[in-house]
């Protein structure tokens, strides 16, 4: 009896999904490469959160926090391979994902301000160039590694 609660309780502890990430939980990963990987993650996750929001007519408070989020999660995960210590060079593999997700994730933003009212657009489009900066400098790292 004891045996088969025991395996209930492993059971739904592995079927439990994840707790949501959130920018403090990210920041507040102490393995710069893990926190890069977590940030990117939950840039993804509020770009769909922000996609729901305009399909749904949610809240515009919530939508400019969701884009935020984005670009607030872009800019850690770069900063957390700067903390690194390591050149581009050494971490090729991780700039290149950052360059191909930032990128993604400038897309959306630009596909997202044309579904948005016209009142909203110029945050995220504001949003969005701040992204692309972000990705330029992902670029510049995968180009010359230094």
């Amino acid at each position: 009896m004891r045996l088969l609660l025991c395996l209930l309780v492993s059971s739904l502890m592995i079927a439990a999904p994840p707790p949501p990430l959130t920018m403090e939980a990210v920041r507040a990963e102490t393995n710069p490469l893990r926190r890069f990987d977590r940030a990117l993650r939950l840039a993804e996750a509020r770009l769909k959160d922000a996609w729901k929001l305009v399909r749904e007519g949610g809240v515009r408070a919530e939508l400019e926090a969701a884009v935020a989020d984005v670009t607030g999660a872009s800019e850690l995960a770069l900063q957390s391979l700067r903390a690194t210590g390591r050149r581009p060079g050494k971490l090729s593999r991780q700039y290149k994902r950052g360059e191909l997700r930032t990128r993604e994730f400038e897309k959306g933003l630009k596909e997202l301000a044309l579904a948005v009212a016209f009142e909203e657009r110029e945050r995220i489009e504001q949003a969005r160039r701040r992204l692309a900066a972000i990705h330029e400098q992902f670029l510049n790292g995968v180009m010359t590694g230094r």
